[in-house]
């Protein structure tokens, strides 16, 4: 699996970069607000990124953050709904906005992004209300202590919702990466106990 890649922009397209990175350009496929979010031609890019595989096709869609990239995954998992529907959606509303709307079962504002019809929209809330995360940008700000806990407790496989609730219970305390990760990493085994 490549889950990130970081290089160059050789070129851009209207859905798509094509990024240099160790001598091979991979294109990539993004939505608007990932293509807006990323450099000019000739710029540094990172992005987070998920490989499909078919038969007949290898197909990498690149993101911004890893919050749009989680939320990608996770609408991806929601029956009739492929990559390029769930990349319609990340890219229709910031992940935020994206998760409300599910969780307020707000069919009309779903169903207005590109590709997702009243019955595409309906199942979407049906399957994914009250199981989606709020993310870990709406618990910890980009750069923050917090935001680099919880990088590596999803990098140590945590759910979503296991990283907001280790997070939310070490906001503001003042320690080194180590010390916090290992404090999470007790609460989460205290919380499993329970």
């Amino acid at each position: 699996m490549i889950a990130g890649i970081e290089g160059t922009v050789v070129r851009r397209g209207t859905d798509f970069l094509v990024v240099r990175a160790g001598g091979l350009h991979y294109k990539v496929s993004v939505s608007p607000q990932t293509l807006a979010a990323v450099g000019v031609v000739g710029g540094a890019v990172e992005l987070c990124t998920y490989l499909q595989v078919r038969e007949d096709l290898l197909q990498l869609y690149g993101f911004a953050t890893a919050d749009e990239q989680d939320l990608f995954e996770q609408i991806l998992n929601v029956s009739g709904i492929g990559p390029k529907g769930a990349l319609g959606l990340v890219g229709f509303l910031p992940p935020a906005a994206l998760r409300e709307a599910i969780q307020a079962g707000d069919v009309e504002r779903l169903r207005r992004a590109p590709g997702i019809g009243a019955k595409t929209a309906q199942r979407l809330v049906l399957e994914l209300r009250g199981k989606l995360a709020p993310g870990v940008a709406g618990v910890a700000p980009a750069g923050s202590p917090e935001a680099a806990l919880a990088d590596a407790l999803s990098a140590l496989g945590s759910s979503p919702a296991e990283v907001e609730a280790a997070v939310t219970y070490l906001k503001g305390v003042d320690l080194p990466l180590e010390e916090l990760l290992r404090r999470a990493l007790t609460f989460l085994a205290d919380q499993a106990r329970r």
